[in-house]
């Protein structure tokens, strides 16, 4: 009986410990590693022009209250390492393309344009819902465009992720949640591109062209 009541005891004061470290005032920063496997399937033979913007590269959310722990979480690079090897895999070529290039040019290299952003960034700690995970809800936007800048679709992917609470290691949970958002926001666009209606309305409409005598040959594109 008394080593059952230790237990407890234990039990509810490293509980207590670790409510109050979460909450504590000070800052953690998750920094989110790229750790994305290359999905595998038949890319689609086509070659895509990708356009990460400045704040898509270099995207950072923070979030903080007044007497309450701060929270810096570092996705830039990741999320550009994640699209990368996403469309890398989607398309038989892509190339990363600045936005600089007229119509004109850009239509002799690329098929498509895809531009991807960061809508929004949530999450929960433990104390939150009273659980032993973190959890976070990311939803980004696929901006997919012609080459001539007139919008395909603006599709947008909500991912979920969560992890276990590491004990006084409040940053790697966080970023190990936001790196399984990440990844099933990856499945997620890899499995129903084309099945976005518009998207599949494109595709309809670019195999038809495709099979039409009076179609232009295209410059040859070098695919990475």
């Amino acid at each position: 009986g008394g080593g059952l009541m230790l237990n407890a005891r234990l039990s509810t004061a490293l509980a207590i410990v670790a409510a109050l470290w979460l909450v504590a005032g000070c800052t953690t920063t998750a920094p989110v590693t790229s750790e994305f496997p290359e999905p595998v399937l038949t890319p689609l033979n086509m070659t895509v022009g990708v356009r990460y913007t400045e704040e898509f590269s270099n995207y950072v959310y923070e979030e903080s209250a007044p007497g309450q722990k701060s929270w810096i979480v570092q996705m830039g690079s990741a999320n550009v390492d994640l699209f990368e090897s996403v469309f890398g895999s989607m398309f038989a070529g892509t190339v990363q393309i600045d936005g600089s290039e007229s119509p004109r040019a850009l239509s002799r290299r690329v098929d498509l344009v895809i531009q991807p952003e960061v809508e929004s960034y949530e999450f929960a700690i433990p104390t939150d819902w009273g659980t032993k995970n973190f959890s976070v809800w990311i939803t980004y936007r696929i901006n997919v465009l012609t080459p001539d800048g007139d919008l395909v679709v603006s599709w947008p992917v909500r991912a979920y992720g969560q992890s276990r609470h590491k004990l006084f290691n409040a940053d790697d949970s966080l970023a190990d949640a936001t790196t399984m958002a990440m990844r099933d926001a990856g499945a997620y666009t890899t499995i129903y591109f084309e099945d976005e209606p518009r998207i599949r309305e494109w595709l309809r409409e670019q195999s038809a062209a495709a099979r039409s005598p009076r179609r232009r040959s295209r410059a040859p594109v070098k695919i990475r």
